[in-house]
């Protein structure tokens, strides 16, 4: 049950994006625009893994502790996959803002089977936990959301989004240092993730070449090779993700062709 009296309560901001759809960067963003306008020691924020009951717990201590310093100009921030019935509740109630970033479901599967190496159907029910949330956010019209291509293609354009719907009115300059911020971050991760799975000395040095992208310019693109491709799925898994996701690949407008990408003329 919620307090009806959210005056001394936190501005309240919610990641909650599908796995390995840009939450991260998406997170990041978040927590650079909002760094622009208040003090560090006004904010509150974290990734909080995949627990839900966790979640709830620490929007619960963030929220009282809150009320109780009586300062309204407090921010809390926070990052999951898996978010709980109070969290979704403040979400749907616009008591919160809420970013959640996508991608095609069967890239997200993929991608999920190669960093975290646990086969096919675990990575699967992460993703389709995730689109259950999706049609929450999809039909709210509170949250918003963004589709990984977009992130990837026109990051500026993105980040400009993500700070007008939390409220803050900042320049171009600030916008673009926002971007070389997450930039760095997103480069620092993958190049870790790579390292992690590098089978040689040429596929490290190959990999750190990915660094040169931050003396670029605002919109350029690593042109490092990007091992998390969806071909990692066999025919037989693509097939079968497409079928069992095929409402969510409608509704987000993604092929729902059985016949994987690569192999289709």
């Amino acid at each position: 049950m919620f307090v009806t009296n959210m005056k001394n309560y936190p501005y309240v901001i919610f990641c909650s994006g599908m796995t390995r759809s840009a939450s991260c960067w998406s997170y990041h963003t978040c927590k650079y625009i909002v760094g622009l306008r208040v003090p560090p020691e006004y904010v509150t924020n974290g990734y909080l893994g995949e627990d839900d009951t966790y979640v709830d717990t620490c929007l619960s201590i963030a929220l009282k502790a809150s009320q109780s310093a009586g300062n309204e100009k407090c921010v809390t921030m926070f990052m999951s996959h898996d978010f709980g019935k109070r969290s979704v509740q403040m979400i749907l109630n616009s008591l919160a803002k809420n970013v959640y970033t996508y991608r095609d479901p069967r890239d997200a599967i993929a991608s999920g089977m190669r960093i975290d190496g646990k086969g096919y159907e675990v990575a699967f029910s992460k993703v389709e936990a995730s689109l259950r949330l999706f049609d929450l956010f999809a039909m709210d019209t509170h949250s918003l959301l963004l589709q990984f291509s977009d992130i990837l293609n026109k990051p500026l354009a993105s980040t400009l989004t993500i700070a007008n719907y939390l409220g803050f009115d900042l320049t171009n300059e600030e916008i673009n240092a926002v971007h070389q911020r997450t930039k760095h971050e997103a480069i620092k991760r993958r190049n870790q993730q790579r390292r992690d799975n590098a089978h040689s000395r040429s596929d490290i040095e190959t990999i750190d070449k990915g660094l040169g992208i931050l003396k670029g310019e605002p919109n350029s693109a690593p042109k490092v090779e990007n091992p998390w491709r969806y071909s990692a799925l066999s025919d037989n898994q693509y097939a079968d993700a497409t079928n069992r996701l095929k409402r969510w690949l409608i509704k987000m407008n993604f092929s729902i062709s059985p016949v994987p990408t690569w192999k289709q003329d």
